[in-house]
C-alpha cells in the first residue's frame, strides 16, 4: 500500500511538472498568435520588439523597438504603435527626424490597464513607409499574471524552477518505487522522459518568443501524453505482450 501511495504521489508529481510547462509554452502562444493578428495588418519587413514575457497586476513594463534610417539622408518616419487598452485600442503615433544610418530607441509604457482578454497584453508597431524607406511591422504578447505576489520576472523563474523540479523528482521517485524495472516499466520511464524532454524544449523555446516551433512542440506533446495515457495506463497488457 505504501508503495503504491508513493507510486501515484510520483506520478502527480511529473504530471504536474509536464502540465506547468505545457501550459507555460502555449500561454506563450496564445499571446502571440493574439498579437499577430491584433491592430493594422500591413505587409511591411520585420520590425525587432524588445517586450517582457510577463508582467503582474502591480507592475509596469516598457516595450522598445529600434528604429533604423538605412537611406544615406535624413528622413522622419511615422511609427504608430498600438496597445490593448480596456475598452478599446491605444494607438500612439510619432514623427521621428533620422539622419542617414541613424537608430533611434522608441519607447511605450505598459500596464495594467492595458489587459484584455484577462490575461493579455498585445501590442503592434508600425515603422510607416516614408519615401525609399520601407515600412516594418512588430508585434508582441505579454502575459498577465498573478502568482503569490511575485513580479513577472519571479514568476518565470518560478515556473521553470517547479516544472524540472517536478517532473525530476517525480521521475526519479517513480523509477526508485518500481525498481528493478521491468519490461513496461522500462518502457513508461523512456516514453516519459521523451516527453519531458519534449515540454522542457517547449518552454525554452518560448522564451525567445519563438511560437512557431513551441506550437508545433506543444502539439507534439499532447500527442505524446494520450499515447502515453493508451498505452501505458488504460491498455498496459497490451504495451506486455
Amino acid at each position: 500500500m505504501k508503495l503504491r501511495l508513493l507510486s501515484l504521489f510520483a506520478v502527480l508529481l511529473f504530471t504536474a511538472g509536464v502540465l506547468i510547462q505545457l501550459l507555460f509554452s502555449s500561454g506563450v502562444v496564445w499571446a502571440e498568435l493574439e498579437a499577430s493578428i491584433y491592430g493594422t495588418q500591413v505587409a511591411a519587413g520585420s520590425l525587432n520588439l524588445n517586450c517582457p514575457l510577463m508582467l503582474s497586476s502591480s507592475e509596469s513594463g516598457m516595450v522598445t523597438a529600434a528604429i533604423t534610417n538605412i537611406l544615406d539622408r535624413s528622413v522622419p518616419p511615422v511609427v504608430i504603435a498600438e496597445i490593448s487598452k480596456v475598452g478599446g485600442m491605444q494607438t500612439l503615433s510619432q514623427t521621428l527626424t533620422l539622419a542617414p544610418h541613424e537608430t533611434r530607441i522608441v519607447r511605450w509604457s505598459i500596464n495594467n490597464s492595458n489587459v484584455i482578454f484577462g490575461r493579455l497584453i498585445l501590442v503592434n508597431v508600425i515603422q510607416a513607409r516614408y519615401s525609399d524607406l520601407d515600412p516594418h511591422r512588430g508585434f508582441c504578447g505579454i502575459l498577465n499574471l498573478n502568482l503569490f505576489n511575485l513580479t513577472g520576472n519571479e514568476s518565470l523563474i518560478l515556473i521553470f524552477i517547479s516544472g524540472i523540479l517536478f517532473i525530476v523528482v517525480g521521475g526519479i521517485l517513480w523509477a526508485r518505487v518500481h525498481a528493478p524495472l521491468d519490461e513496461l516499466a522500462d518502457q513508461t520511464l523512456k516514453a516519459c522522459g521523451g516527453l519531458a524532454g519534449v515540454t522542457t524544449l517547449a518552454a525554452l523555446t518560448a522564451l525567445p518568443r519563438w511560437w512557431g516551433l513551441t506550437l508545433f512542440l506543444d502539439v507534439f506533446a499532447l500527442i505524446m501524453l494520450s499515447v502515453i495515457f493508451t498505452e501505458f495506463l488504460l491498455f498496459p497488457k497490451a504495451t506486455r505482450s
